[in-house]
């Protein structure tokens, strides 16, 4: 909560167990667990969302990860990376529920007590907002009160859970929003895509679709600028602070990353009608909302 620098720990499905009877595929893991959790105390949408959004970017995992440990062994611990009073106060809950630290169903608990309790000036400001942006940026700001923002990651990452469950219903089999986790010796589209994206953020990068040691140097040093762990792996938080928003009348590398992607384009960095219509039919394909921009779900469907 204090540090974007958590490392993952196990990944697991603590509170599944609470959904209770037999629990659809795409239902099966935590943030749907979180969605179901919070929509059930009243959130809105886009409020539960935001939330969401930021326990992914603060566990470094999506699905979010209870058992997340700080990057390097500091104190963060769980979806919201306590620390301090908050982490002691969260391990004597813990042990007076007779539950691991790093139970879900728990760490969910115990955000809702402290949003009725310690941190009701936080869940206020919470309840005000009505978008994805707004409430992750108010959980931030508020609830979780980081050394670095990171803002765009945790605004990308909230639309991507809305455009998941923010309609109330399943996701379509045939949509598929997560983002592969990328390392040295990584190759293919998603490496290339990777690339043109550090390239659009000041590094030079030949793009090969080869993850060697200078893309691996590149994610290194973009990290560091972002306040995030710097370790050369893409994940959940590099990718979401590195995905922009494109649409008509877009130029650049973001832009070429994206007509590779979606393939049969000429790879000229700009946004137009063509590289429009090629979206709204992937889009449409893809059972995602068809407007013609390129957010968090879309690139998140189109990266394998």
């Amino acid at each position: 909560m204090f540090t974007l620098t958590a490392a993952a720990g196990a990944a697991g499905l603590a509170g599944a167990a609470g959904l209770g009877g037999a629990t659809p595929s795409w239902a099966a893991n935590n943030n749907k667990t979180a969605w179901d959790f919070f929509r059930g105390k009243g959130l809105s949408p886009s409020q539960t969302a935001g939330l969401i959004g930021n326990f992914i970017v603060e566990s470094g995992r999506d699905p979010i990860d209870p058992a997340a440990v700080q990057f390097g062994g500091g104190p963060g611990r769980g979806i919201a990376q306590w620390e301090g009073s908050r982490k002691t106060q969260l391990y004597n809950y813990a042990k007076s529920r007779g539950l691991a630290w790093s139970s879900l169903r728990l760490q969910l608990d115990f955000v809702w007590r402290e949003f009725t309790g310690t941190e009701a000036a936080a869940y206020a400001k919470l309840k005000a907002t009505n978008s994805p942006s707004t409430a992750a940026v108010a959980v931030r700001k508020y609830y979780e009160r980081p050394s670095v923002h990171a803002d765009q990651a945790r605004i990308n990452a909230a639309q991507l859970i809305y455009s998941r469950y923010g309609d109330g219903s399943a996701p379509p089999p045939s949509t598929e929003t997560g983002l592969p986790l990328l390392k040295n010796g990584a190759s293919g589209s998603a490496a290339k895509t990777l690339q043109y994206l550090l390239r659009g953020n000041g590094h030079s990068l030949t793009v090969d679709g080869v993850f060697g040691s200078k893309t691996q140097a590149a994610v290194k040093s973009y990290q560091q600028k972002k306040g995030l762990a710097v370790d050369g792996v893409v994940g959940p938080r590099t990718w979401m602070a590195i995905l922009p928003l494109l649409k008509n009348g877009a130029k650049g590398d973001g832009v070429r990353a994206l007509q590779v992607e979606l393939g049969g384009l000429t790879v000229d960095g700009s946004f137009g009608d063509k590289t429009l219509a090629k979206v709204r039919s992937y889009q449409s394909s893809a059972k995602l909302k068809v407007d013609g921009v390129v957010g968090p779900a879309t690139w998140g469907s189109l990266i394998d």
